[in-house]
């Protein structure tokens, strides 16, 4: 027989056999074509890299670009029956792996040259977005618990101290006269009370001190008179002369002097009222002055107010009897305890900033007028509410408040949120959308957004196409 006769005879027998029948791997089912069923499809798991998709390749290994290891690709056979049996799930197209807005009804290559990726109806009739278990270790995705309890916050600002206002005393006189001496000359002396200030001499008082030592005379020669109205008239001039000298800051102790001794006072001394620093000196020895002139300010250091500013936001949290920790800067090391005395019912325009006085105890007379004060306020927010990290949320553009939900085996739900105030710790109150016990994600979840975006973007497409044609 001629040699390129028996070849060809050869060619035409390997073409027979291989064209009736799959010759499997070891541990595969062989198919016999011969009676009827077509031949079995071999699914090739495809491998690919979570950082860079354009990846793929049909054994395991490492990236060739980042060096990270090589994850299965997901639903990869681009040969598999649309039409799902009993228990299987449907596809409802094919995308792209570069490009996952390029879709078509059936398999095939995308533009750049790649398999077309199955997605199922599960996948997008639940609104979830699955990721295998690798990918999501290769994202670093994370997640807290969503827990219900007190939440705090820690307010902190600046103030400046100032004397406080219920302690300030104004000295003045009630008659016409002159300073005769002053025993307080200097501003920012400090006094005790009932420390000598001042004495002022007055004709008036001079006058007004005799008139009463005759009334006094008169009402004890009269005491004993039987006519009772007579007795009484004495009694009634006394007390009006006496009424006179209290009127003008005579003291009960400087009119017993003057009845037992007789002796007209030139002079009215005034008196401290309560001790604290002289902050007004308004005259000298030997000025006249009038009544009602205001001669002597007075303001006491304990206790002193410190007057924070505090941001429009923070103002409704705050409240009247509220602890609050100061500290100064001339005071280093030093920490001071006070309360809030009152929240001022306004907000300052130019600053946006609310008024809030905070009384402190100042025996030691450390804390002075117009020191620059740091403040610090601790707000309970909620004695019992729910919180999750503020990093979980994701603020859309449409001013709506989203995160997502960890629901286990790599399906993740994207749920918006009503939230409240955000306290210490970088945890923000929930009001609504959420329950004690679900898993927040806390990372990565920008990527699972771009994912849901993408998803109801597609949804939208096919649902314009009424589901047919493909792109």
């Amino acid at each position: 027989m001629n040699k390129k006769v028996f070849i060809l005879i050869l060619i035409v027998l390997s073409a027979f056999l291989f064209g009736h029948y799959t010759v499997n791997k070891p541990g595969q089912e062989k198919v016999n074509a011969s009676q009827g069923n077509p031949a079995a499809h071999v699914k090739k798991q495809l491998y690919t890299c979570g950082m860079h998709p354009q990846v793929i390749q049909d054994h395991p290994g490492d990236c060739p670009i980042c060096g990270m290891t090589l994850t299965p690709v997901k639903n990869t056979d681009s040969k598999l029956p649309q039409k799902a049996g009993k228990g299987e799930h449907k596809i409802l197209y094919w995308r792209a792996p570069m490009d996952p807005t390029f879709i078509s009804q059936k398999p095939g290559k995308s533009p750049m040259g790649m398999d077309l990726v199955p997605v199922y109806d599960d996948e997008v009739s639940s609104g979830d977005i699955t990721i295998s278990s690798a990918v999501e270790q290769n994202i670093g995705i994370t997640t807290a618990d969503v827990q219900s309890g007190p939440l705090f916050r820690a307010i902190k600002t600046y103030g400046t101290s100032t004397w406080n206002e219920t302690t300030l005393s104004a000295i003045n006189t009630k008659i016409d006269g002159w300073i005769e001496k002053l025993y307080v000359n200097e501003t920012g002396q400090r006094v005790r009370k009932g420390q000598r200030l001042l004495s002022i001499y007055s004709p008036k008082l001079v006058a007004t001190q005799r008139e009463y030592l005759v009334a006094l005379d008169t009402a004890r020669a009269l005491r004993k008179s039987s006519d009772k109205t007579v007795a009484q008239g004495g009694k009634e001039l006394l007390e009006s002369a006496r009424r006179r000298l209290n009127l003008w800051d005579i003291s009960a102790r400087q009119i017993e002097n003057l009845e037992k001794t007789r002796k007209v006072q030139k002079e009215l001394i005034l008196y401290a009222p309560s001790g604290g620093i002289v902050i007004h000196r308004a005259v000298v020895a030997g000025d006249y002055v009038k009544a009602g002139m205001n001669l002597i300010k007075i303001a006491s250091l304990d206790p002193i107010w410190v007057i924070g500013s505090i941001y429009e936001s923070d103002i409704p949290v705050v409240k009247k009897g509220m602890k609050a920790k100061i500290t100064f800067d001339n005071l280093p090391g030093e920490s001071f305890d006070g309360r809030v005395d009152y929240v001022y019912p306004y907000v300052e325009g130019a600053s946006r900033t609310g008024k809030v006085r905070i009384v402190i105890p100042n025996k030691d007379g450390k804390i002075l007028p117009e020191m620059y004060a740091s403040v610090s306020f601790f707000v309970q927010l909620s004695p019992d509410t729910l919180q999750i990290p503020s990093n979980a949320v994701i603020r859309a553009s449409t001013d709506d408040t989203l995160v997502f939900i960890a629901k286990g085996g790599g399906k993740f739900e994207g749920r918006k949120v009503i939230l409240g105030p955000e306290g210490d710790g970088h945890r923000v109150m929930v009001k609504a959308g959420l329950a004690a016990g679900e898993k927040v994600v806390t990372s990565a979840q920008f990527l699972l957004d771009s994912e849901s975006n993408l998803k109801a973007a597609i949804q939208s497409m096919l649902d314009s196409q009424g589901r047919g044609g493909s792109k």
